[in-house]
């Protein structure tokens, strides 16, 4: 037993489980809300979600959800909404077609009817990879923490979907009416 390999075995057997420890610190599966539905999501340790792994729908059973009153915020807010100005846009719009995605007044979750929509524009996405989108949306404030959180709702169910966020720009209006939507341009 003087030439045996098993002292080399050892150590390439703890490098192994080692790197599998580690790698395996990457990710992990939580119960989180997604639109208002418990979900098992994959999430990396910054806090990022990968993917909807499976619902949940028993997860909260016996509680319930409070709604955020997003209204009493709107107004004390004062980060600033992502902003390209329209001299320096670096693409152009190529057709007038827009997608609208629709919001409940006071609220940033995504309904079936836009989930389905995006779903759509994921699709396209997927298939056109050249293109990218514009996220326009139109508020009488020029930091509105309701605005912020839908388009970020938007963004995010791409991210989750697979498409990279490079690919989606933002562009905030400010204007003199508040608008309970965002529109979807394609852009070249």
């Amino acid at each position: 037993m003087n030439n045996t390999n098993f002292p080399q075995f050892v150590l390439l057997f703890v490098l192994f489980m080692a790197s599998l420890t580690v790698t395996s610190q990457d990710t992990k599966n939580a119960i989180i809300l997604y639109n208002s539905k418990a979900v098992e999501a994959e999430i990396t340790s910054d806090g990022n979600v990968n993917k909807i792994i499976s619902e949940q729908p028993d997860y909260l059973k016996g509680f319930t959800l409070k709604v955020q009153d997003y209204g009493q915020f709107i107004a004390s807010e004062s980060t600033k909404v992502e902003k390209q100005p329209a001299s320096s846009q670096a693409y152009s719009i190529f057709s007038s077609e827009y997608k609208l995605v629709k919001f409940e007044q006071n609220h940033a979750t995504l309904s079936d009817e836009a989930i389905n929509l995006l779903e759509e524009i994921v699709l396209h996405l997927r298939n056109a990879k050249g293109e990218n989108v514009v996220l326009v949306s139109l508020s009488t404030l020029e930091s509105g923490l309701i605005t912020k959180n839908r388009l970020n709702s938007i963004r995010s169910y791409f991210k989750i979907r697979g498409i990279d966020p490079e690919r989606v720009k933002i562009e905030s209006l400010h204007g003199e009416i508040d608008v309970n939507e965002i529109k979807i341009h394609f852009l070249k």
